[in-house]
This record gives structure tokens, C-alpha cells and sequence, in this order.
């Protein structure tokens, strides 16, 4: 197995992505997100992949395995990047990009990402634009507590939308009624 070993001479994106600390997207191949992010890790990056635990049933057993919340996607902290170095890790696809630039991704949609899979929230993986525009909610309680997103349904809890946009995916997130209120 190749090991690679960290590397000082980095390349800055920008300074605009250094003040923010924004994330950004390294693709992997099939099946080699918890390689890859463990040799990010390795190499000294600050690195996420948000996992969410699901249960299979086997011929003899229910087994719960972890998988990867967004297939082949490792989320990459580091204001200074040598993109050479994240290419020879064995298992990295490409650096997501948009219009040519580095493709960023806010601190704020990875909190929404690592509140929804470290907490014991129901949600269900959606495409943004499959709903029609419901109410604007603020989440007042619990882990989502300070954020807005979009109502979706009514039931015995609102269902909302946390949507995150820059990679064009969204949640729905079961709330109790008393833990959101409407935005007028």
C-alpha cells in the first residue's frame, strides 16, 4: 500500500477561502471514501465524511454498517492546498470545481451535515425543487437550534427542508411543532 507523508510546500485557493476556512469536495471513486478521508487524515488535513448508520439484513443477522452519507464525497478543510498531493492518493476521483474555480462548500452546511449524522434525528435524503415552497421556519430547539430552513409538511411534526446548496442536496428533518416557529 502506498503511504504517502505530509508535504510543506502548499499552494494557497485564495484568500478569501483562508479568512473563511470554507470546505471543498474531493470526489472518490466507488466505495473508497473511508480510505481516502482516513489518508487526508494522515497526511495532516482536516478532513470530514459524514456517515450515517444503517441496518442490513444478512441471511442470519441484522448487521449495522456505516456508510457514507453522500457516496464518494470527502469533505476537505485546509485553506492551503497542494492539489498534487491530494491527486496521488490511491482512490481520489478529482477536486470538485465550479466554472474552473475549486467548488466551496460553507462551515455552515458542514455543521448541518455533522448535526444530522451524530444526532438520532429521522430524516431522509432529498433533491431541493421536488416540493413546493412552504413557510419559513426558524428551528428554536434541539440541534438544529438557530437555523431556518423551509417547511415542508404538516403532521403531528413539521417536516422541514435543510437544504445544501452548493452541493444541490437537501434533508427532511422531522421537528416537533413546539421546537420551530414561522417567519412572517
Amino acid at each position: 500500500m502506498l503511504k504517502l507523508v505530509p508535504h510543506s510546500d502548499t499552494v494557497s485557493i485564495d484568500e478569501k477561502n483562508i479568512k473563511e476556512k470554507n470546505w471543498f469536495v474531493v470526489k472518490t471513486k466507488s466505495r473508497f471514501e473511508k480510505k481516502v478521508y482516513a489518508q487526508l487524515q494522515d497526511l495532516g488535513y482536516t478532513a470530514f465524511l459524514p456517515l450515517e448508520i444503517k441496518f442490513s439484513l444478512w441471511s442470519d443477522r441484522m448487521k449495522k454498517v456505516e456508510i457514507p452519507l453522500i457516496p464518494s464525497v470527502v469533505f476537505v478543510e485546509n485553506p492551503k492546498i497542494d492539489k498534487e498531493r491530494i491527486y496521488l492518493i490511491p482512490g481520489v476521483y478529482q477536486i470538485l470545481k465550479s466554472n474552473g474555480e475549486i467548488g466551496v462548500v460553507t462551515p455552515k452546511e458542514i455543521d448541518h451535515l455533522r448535526i444530522l449524522t451524530s444526532s438520532e434525528l429521522s430524516f431522509e435524503k432529498i433533491t431541493p425543487g421536488e416540493f413546493n415552497a412552504g413557510d419559513e421556519v426558524e428551528i428554536i430547539n434541539g440541534p438544529f437550534a438557530g437555523y431556518f430552513a423551509k417547511a415542508v409538511e404538516e403532521l403531528n411534526n413539521y417536516r422541514v427542508l435543510i437544504e445544501i446548496n452548493s452541493l444541490g442536496l437537501g434533508y427532511l428533518v422531522d421537528v416537533p411543532k413546539n421546537k420551530i416557529r414561522i417567519i412572517d
